[in-house]
């Protein structure tokens, strides 16, 4: 009876050894998901190092296609966390020693390749547009700025600048549109206070940003005035409703801190910057005594504007820490290293230079030396508070 007994499965009894077969298939898969994480990560910081290449190597022409891959990096690292969540959940059907070390180098992968595209992405934008003259306001990487419309609001009537007939409404309208991009700095300056405020900036910083506002708008007034005298044409800027907009606003003080950073870095210290350096050499070749001292005017407080935005660069690192720090280390990193391409228009081969207007050749060498400097400058400012 006993033995009989014996003879039969008890089903309240596990089985004394489960069958080889059942622990294969969940080792497989859980080792199928680690490899996929490791895959994944890979190919997010290939995508992501690609969109810093491409602006770097064709400036705003490939945005879209840094866009495409910084897009296919973000969600390859998004699709990668997932699979590492869910070997993390069945890592104990991988032998003990392996599974956790494993894991763990999938997920520190991972969480490296989330901050590389976190940066590549600011760094991306801000090379897409790094030729703006001075500070701008941005949507999705364009740069905005008001229509022209005729009127005598921005441009009065201060005699007159004789020039060739056949270049006066070319040059003409350059000058315009060196009126639009004063125009469109006063919003962007207002818009800076603001953000100044926001954070807890001192009081000479928030100061300094009203005074190149109205810095700005005499400088529209000046170069919309100018290209009066040159085509005899009133006109100025139409509204501009785009300017009340607010921009998108970082989720936390650090981030904001480190956007506002690498937009003073951007558009303060470098482009207005080059700006500075550019007007200063024209102003010494511009054959119209009242170009030159229009240049002259420009020069100065572009200069001027340049260093405040170093001043705004230097608080946000003492406010912000590492996160502002890596935020320019990456913005450096993503600049262009060369001018924008020449363009074959009429006056960029330089010929314009005497009407107060650059050549390619004379900003693409001022843009390599300030660039240059900055570098220098900014790995001198992050040393520093490493020391």
């Amino acid at each position: 009876m006993l033995s009989h007994e014996s003879d039969v499965a008890n089903p309240y009894h596990a089985p004394r050894s489960p069958p080889a077969a059942s622990a294969t298939p969940s080792a497989s898969v859980s080792r199928a998901r680690h490899l996929g994480g490791w895959s994944l990560a890979l190919l997010a910081i290939a995508l992501t190092l690609g969109a810093l290449a491409v602006p770097m190597a064709g400036g705003a022409r490939l945005a879209k296609v840094a866009m495409v891959l910084f897009g296919g990096g973000a969600v390859a690292a998004l699709v990668g966390f997932v699979r590492a969540l869910q070997s993390l959940a069945t890592g104990g059907a991988v032998q003990a020693r392996e599974a956790p070390l494993f894991t763990l180098a999938v997920g520190v992968a991972l969480l490296s390749n989330g901050v590389v595209a976190l940066f590549g992405g600011i760094m991306a934008l801000w090379a897409m547009t790094g030729f703006a003259r001075g500070r701008q306001l941005r949507r999705r990487g364009l740069v905005l700025q008001a229509d022209i419309q005729d009127g005598p609001a921005w441009a009065t009537d201060g005699g007159t600048v004789s020039l060739p007939e056949n270049v006066r409404a070319a040059v003409a309208t350059r000058w315009r549109e060196n009126g639009r991009n004063e125009h469109a700095s006063v919003a962007a300056f207002a818009q800076l206070t603001l953000e100044l405020v926001a954070l807890g900036a001192p009081p000479d910083l928030i100061a300094a940003s009203q005074e190149d506002g109205l810095d700005e708008t005499r400088h529209a007034e000046l170069c919309f005035a100018l290209a009066r005298a040159i085509d005899a044409r009133a006109a100025g800027p139409a509204p501009f409703p785009a300017a009340r907009r607010s921009p998108t606003r970082a989720p936390t003080r650090s981030l904001a801190l480190a956007a506002l950073a690498v937009d003073s870095l951007v558009d303060g210290a470098l482009n207005e910057g080059v700006s500075a350096r550019v007007i200063a050499r024209l102003a010494k070749c511009a054959a119209d005594p009242r170009v030159r001292d229009v240049l002259k005017e420009l020069a100065a407080d572009e200069g001027r504007h340049a260093a405040h935005g170093w001043d705004v660069v230097r608080w946000c690192v003492s406010e912000g820490g590492s996160i502002v720090q890596d935020a320019l280390r990456g913005a450096v990193a993503a600049l262009p290293h060369a001018w924008r391409e020449h363009s074959g228009a009429a006056g960029d081969d330089g010929a314009w230079g005497k009407y107060g207007l650059p050549g390619h050749e004379l900003e693409a060498t001022e843009y390599a030396s300030a660039r240059a400097n900055l570098a220098a400058r900014v790995e001198e400012l992050l040393a520093r508070r490493a020391a």
